[in-house]
């Protein structure tokens, strides 16, 4: 079984703990996602075999042979199998290594079975990226907070956090974004996203006059420029089914390059005013 701490390394597949499809009468070999991080000092991947029954993973090791390459340096690294129980009859697959690649390298990932077959992919780590706010507008009742990526290729998983005096409220945003020339651009709605906070602190403490507003957080993960899910939502449930979106050559799923940055603004007091919140 892999170590508790290990098991941290498995929070992109949050929620694969679910079944995936098995797709039968096929010849290829592995159903593998999850994605590289620059971020982390141990990468993980979870690994489906793509059998012609329809079988659940058992906990024993997997018959796979998994290795990536560095494409920039040469280097070679050996993934190590490990069995992960999510409930009293299920069991996955996890394939880690500790490494951590670096900005804008190219990594190659093979899974061979014992007979011969193999799945890859290929992954392009995007570069580093420092966000920065430009161009807010600023009236009263409508605030508005544009962000700049520098030398994003794309955000996923976009969440903007409001710290307030009430607690922290987060709102999850499509991954809609500006492509301008110095990288990308995420524009915090502040006057929506007000509008529901005060609803839930008044639902909760019965007045609003008291709400101060601390700061606002936008999160995402800087992502390689072709992890463009379907819908344009990044959604796990949506990324599992294979077949739907991959980038595995014989095989299904999708292995992505991107980590998780934030961008931390203290609100100033003529902001929170002018987004509706007190400051006494």
């Amino acid at each position: 079984m892999i170590r508790a701490g290990l098991l941290v390394l498995a929070l992109v597949l949050g929620a694969c703990d679910e079944s995936v499809d098995v797709v039968l009468d096929t010849e290829r070999a592995y159903t593998v996602y999850g994605h590289l991080s620059v971020r982390a000092d141990t990468q993980a991947v979870r690994v489906y075999a793509i059998d012609q029954t329809i079988d659940v993973v058992r906990p024993k090791l997997l018959d796979a042979r998994v290795m990536s390459r560095n494409l920039h340096t040469g280097e070679v690294y050996t993934w190590r199998d490990s069995v992960i129980q999510f409930g009293e009859h299920d069991f996955g697959h996890v394939f880690w290594v500790r490494f951590r690649p670096d900005f804008e390298e190219r990594h190659r990932l093979e899974l061979v079975r014992s007979d011969g077959a193999m799945s890859a992919v290929e992954v392009q780590m995007p570069p580093e990226s420092t966000p920065e706010l430009v161009d807010p507008i600023i009236t009263p009742g409508f605030v508005q907070f544009p962000i700049l990526w520098q030398n994003a290729p794309r955000l996923n998983n976009i969440r903007v956090l409001y710290h307030t005096n009430r607690g922290m409220f987060t709102f999850e945003y499509p991954n809609d974004q500006e492509r301008i020339e110095d990288g990308q651009v995420a524009t915090v709605l502040v006057y929506a996203d007000v509008r529901e906070i005060f609803r839930e602190i008044f639902r909760a403490h019965g007045s609003t006059s008291d709400a101060r507003l601390r700061a606002i957080e936008q999160v995402v993960l800087v992502s390689s420029a072709d992890w463009i899910p379907p819908g344009n939502v990044f959604s796990p449930d949506v990324l599992i089914e294979p077949g739907a979106f991959s980038n595995v050559e014989n095989g299904f799923g999708y292995v992505g390059a991107g980590y998780e940055a934030s961008f931390y603004y203290e609100v100033p007091d003529s902001v929170a005013i002018a987004a509706g919140f007190s400051v006494r």
